[in-house]
């Protein structure tokens, strides 16, 4: 019955990106992939948003309020500040915007871009992975805490010293931004299957240190998680492919593939 549950899954999450057209969101990309102002520009007519490039916390980020309603964001970054993601996720939801990832989108991007409204289609070719944020200076301290989804224990970055600034309002920025876009409280960013859990595990366990790597999350397990309608035009199809994928794109960081 699980093997039949997880076919099922997987047909239809292949089902939804056939019905898909997804022609406007790929011109949008070509767009963003001319000669615009980088890391952030808007088109002429307000109806496309290009982001190339990091998030860093000094970016200016304010070009995105006046996207059209329902315009088109095209993202294509390694991630970066958690914080101002969050700002510009919060500023992409205002304007009902469509997001659309090209090449790749990975960890605060992954994390907050991705869920910035209410739909999100990723282009063939691109790859989203999640990865743990460290949250202190300190690599070493490396804590276990149980997972609300009763899908066992998951590693994280602890506060080796009281020294460290107060995280609360921080926590507080991540909690109001998941509370409208997840289905359940057991969900956790960033998101882990068990298969991903496990082998995170397993590799914590055979070098002693928490595993600098990235993943990604197969999308059977979106209706259940996440409000976003989140459309893959093609999820990967082994751990073979997201190597292909990972390489093309020059990443230089190991990545997990979530069957």
């Amino acid at each position: 019955m699980l093997l039949y549950l997880l076919i099922a899954g997987g047909d239809a999450s292949q089902s939804v990106a056939q019905e898909t057209d997804f022609t406007p969101y790929a011109r949008a990309a070509d767009y963003c992939r001319g000669d615009v102002a980088r890391p952030i520009a808007l088109s002429q007519d307000r109806r496309v948003l290009c982001l190339d490039g990091a998030i860093a916390s000094d970016r200016n980020v304010a070009i995105a309020s006046d996207l059209a309603d329902h315009g088109i964001a095209v993202v294509r970054s390694r991630g970066g500040d958690p914080v101002r993601a969050v700002q510009l996720a919060n500023t992409l939801r205002d304007r009902n915007a469509i997001v659309v990832v090209r090449d790749f989108c990975l960890y605060a991007c992954a994390s907050f871009i991705l869920l910035s409204s209410s739909e999100t289609y990723v282009l063939d070719g691109a790859l989203v992975a999640w990865g743990l944020f460290q949250r202190y200076p300190d690599r070493q301290c490396i804590g276990f805490i149980e997972g609300k989804d009763q899908e066992g224990a998951f590693l994280t970055w602890v506060s080796c010293s009281s020294d460290y600034p107060d995280e609360r309002p921080r926590s507080r920025l991540w909690e109001e931004f998941y509370r409208d876009r997840i289905v359940d409280t057991v969900y956790t960013d960033p998101p882990e299957s068990r298969f991903i859990r496990r082998q995170l595990m397993n590799l914590y366990r055979s070098t002693g240190q928490y595993p600098l790597v990235l993943w990604t999350w197969n999308p059977r397990h979106h209706a259940s998680a996440i409000k976003t309608r989140l459309v893959y035009q093609h999820y990967p199809e082994s751990q073979e492919e997201v190597d292909a994928i990972a390489g093309r794109l020059g990443l230089n960081r190991r990545v997990i593939y979530d069957p």
